[in-house]
């Protein structure tokens, strides 16, 4: 219930969040995508969602990652709404003819049952978790009576349990359905019991007779390889291959130098003025922060020189990476770190829904304040006289000020000066605060230890290039880009100038970064889908971030299998290996027509007889490496004692079985049957961990069409 108090105190914000996200929905029309990025926006097999259903959730999401000031908010958005929205999708279709549901009383009871939902049990309980079923009901049956905000909040959790309760009997349901029949069971319990004892000589294709330099192939035989194991490069969406060069916006020499003389000017104004903070203010890098910092929050040079230094040391300018910085010691305190406070607003002119005149306010802040001096109770006084109502089961009209950050209801500056004017006071002490929308009445309650504080005056100027560097560099851009309207012409102009030329074989349509470019990639992932770029296209000039880039479209993958030219270094060395096979294949077929003894096929290709105990389920062949066809092909034959060369992924094997331990019936006796039960349950395991890709693999049997990246 403690989360419900503090999302009424954010009611207001919350409100103006959501309208804000209604006017986007209401003119994204008309600010962002054409008419053909609305068809077909989102297609899930037969069934289809809309452009319009879409960016309603869509901003939901971007609000709610805005608020908690998260990075890369329209990527993270874009995940958590297509995530969402497809399987819920997806799951409804398959649970509804299913009959699978979660009903309204299987709901309400995981959300303010005995035993409910962690989600559940965080709204109500807060982050202590303190779940009380009593509170629990008590808001189901009357909210009605709470504020939209509150509302709004619940049944975004609400929908979170209902869909993951959904999920959950779905994939159970699939998990009980996994079982082993016994004789399966028995027959692979037989399997992984069988093991063999081999003498070995293994050749490995590393060796000097088969080195690169002494086979050959053509372009054929990577081909012909490719087409035969084409099934082994499965794609599940059309890639994109793209090359770019980057022209990074750096400042030059020159640059560099007029900075430095600009910032030392600047000290030398700091170190006269009689108001530092006025000369930090003037600069376009620089904002005075008056707040005071504990050791360690500070730039390291900076504390280390200052916080045992007498008021008004100066810190001459330094270098810290991209930056100059100087800086000055203003003042030292010790002081709490946080105050824990009750409060009561009352506005100048009321809230909307009881308007005032200001004098009638200053008259209402009088009379709450002579109550709370003689003693009246806080919760009453504050829900006779308060703008912002209380809940005192929840003690909402409490906050912990903490000194030197942001509050719900000030911005920073603000609130560091309500903490400097509240942190002199002991606890017990009432104040009052005005500010632009009315008065407050502050009640220190608590407040942390004092520690040693001290208050800094930073100058920092940036070190980046100046607009006539920065055009030069765009210059250089364009003079690269005119007139190389071809992959062949980018590929020969970027060797003729000596230029990094880098290259991104798997960019993704709804992909948001690019390797060297790690944010704002959209612009040129959207070029390189754009269905009028064809391959061998080069872009214009994009301008992302601190660099100038110009890209060419080197080739497309479709969805289906891999291209031969995504995945040639990996078929040239498997026909390599091939090569190298038959060669070997020929000269130990040679080699094993004059002679049976290992130890002398060993010797004459300088290796050495090996013994290998394998069992069947083993991946591994001894310390050779993972050799599963090897292991199959050994427990395939019966003829032992006989010499046999096979071939294997890390080379050719000349192999004699001493010893093998096969399977010898399927028949189950009762000895057998305890063996057989635990077999199962460890198979019916392994299907339950499988059963967790089952989104995954619906979302192949759907066919999903993805049309964002027109949009977005």
């Amino acid at each position: 219930m403690a989360v419900i108090g503090k999302i009424r105190k954010h009611s207001v914000l919350l409100l103006v969040v959501v309208a804000v996200a209604l006017l986007a929905f209401i003119l994204g029309d008309f600010i962002r995508p054409s008419n053909s990025g609305l068809k077909n926006f989102l297609k899930i097999g037969k069934y289809e969602i809309s452009y319009f259903e879409y960016i309603e959730k869509y901003n939901y999401y971007s609000d709610l990652l805005r608020q908690n000031e998260a990075e890369n908010i329209e990527y993270e958005a874009n995940n958590y709404t297509f995530n969402e929205m497809v399987d819920s999708l997806i799951l409804s279709k398959q649970t509804i003819p299913l009959g699978i549901s979660v009903t309204p009383e299987e709901l309400r009871d995981l959300m303010a049952g005995p035993n409910p939902h962690e989600y559940a049990r965080r709204f109500f309980g807060g982050p202590e978790g303190k779940y009380d079923m009593q509170i629990a009901q008590g808001f189901l049956n009357n909210m009605d009576q709470y504020d939209s905000a509150t509302k709004v909040a619940y049944l975004y959790y609400e929908s979170i349990v209902e869909k993951e309760t959904l999920h959950n009997k779905y994939m159970n349901l699939l998990a009980k359905a996994a079982y082993t029949p016994k004789y399966f069971a028995r027959k692979m319990q037989e399997e992984n019991e069988m093991k063999a004892n081999l003498v070995v000589v293994a050749i490995p294709y590393s060796n000097e007779l088969v080195t690169d330099d002494k086979i050959s192939f053509s372009e054929k035989d990577i081909q012909k390889w490719y087409e035969e194991n084409l099934y082994r490069f499965p794609q599940d969406q059309e890639l994109r291959n793209i090359e770019y060069v980057i022209f990074d916006i750096k400042a030059s020499e020159e640059d560099k130098i007029e900075i430095e003389r600009e910032f030392r000017e600047k000290y030398e104004l700091f170190k006269e003025s009689e108001y530092p903070q006025s000369v930090i203010n003037s600069m376009i890098d620089s904002r005075y922060d008056s707040s005071f910092f504990k050791r360690g929050e500070l730039h390291p040079y900076i504390d280390s020189n200052l916080f045992n230094a007498p008021i008004g040391t100066f810190i001459e300018p330094f270098i810290d990476g991209d930056t100059w910085m100087f800086a000055k010691l203003l003042d030292m305190e010790s002081r709490a770190d946080s105050l824990y406070v009750n409060f009561l607003f009352i506005a100048k002119e009321g809230m909307q829904n009881a308007p005032r005149k200001e004098e009638q306010s200053k008259l209402i802040v009088d009379s709450a304040f002579m109550a709370l001096i003689n003693g009246q109770n806080f919760y009453e006084v504050a829900t006779h006289f308060s703008d912002i109502k209380p809940d005192p089961q929840n003690d909402s009209l409490s906050i912990w000020l903490v000194d030197g950050s942001d509050q719900i209801f000030f911005d920073r500056s603000t609130a560091q000066t309500l903490f400097d004017t509240l942190h002199n006071f002991n606890p017990g002490i009432m104040t009052k605060y005005e500010s632009t929308l009315g008065t407050w009445i502050f009640i220190i309650n608590h407040r942390s230890a004092i520690e040693k504080k001290i208050q800094v005056a930073i100058g920092k100027k940036i070190i980046e290039a100046s607009s006539e560097t920065t055009d030069n560099i765009e210059s250089a851009a364009n003079n690269f880009a005119n007139g190389t309207d071809t992959y062949d012409k980018f590929d020969k102009k970027t060797k003729e100038l000596n230029l990094n030329k880098r290259s991104f074989d798997r960019l993704t349509a709804m992909a948001y970064s690019i390797p060297g470019i790690t944010s704002n990639a959209r612009e040129i992932v959207r070029w390189a889908y754009d269905e009028n770029t064809e391959k061998g296209n080069v872009s214009g000039v994009f301008h992302v971030n601190d660099m100038f880039v110009v890209v060419t479209l080197k080739s497309i993958y479709p969805k289906g299998n891999m291209d031969l030219e995504q995945v040639k270094s990996y078929v040239e060395n498997m026909v390599k290996r091939d090569k190298k096979a038959e060669k070997l294949t020929a000269l130990l077929e040679a080699s094993l027509s004059k002679t049976k003894n290992l130890n002398a096929i060993a010797s004459e290709y300088k290796t050495s007889v090996d013994t290998v105990n394998v069992n069947f389920s083993d991946r591994n062949f001894g310390h050779y490496g993972p050799e599963p066809k090897l292991i199959g092909k050994i427990f395939a034959t019966d003829k032992k004692n006989q010499i046999e060369l096979i071939k294997g992924d890390m080379g050719m094997y000349v192999v004699s079985i001493n010893n093998m331990v096969t399977s010898s019936s399927l028949a189950v006796d009762e000895q057998q049957q305890q063996n057989i039960e635990m077999y199962q349950q460890q198979q019916s395991m392994m299907l339950q961990n499988r059963i967790q890709n089952t989104m995954q693999i619906l979302r192949k049997m759907y066919e999903i069409k993805d049309n964002r990246h027109k949009v977005f």
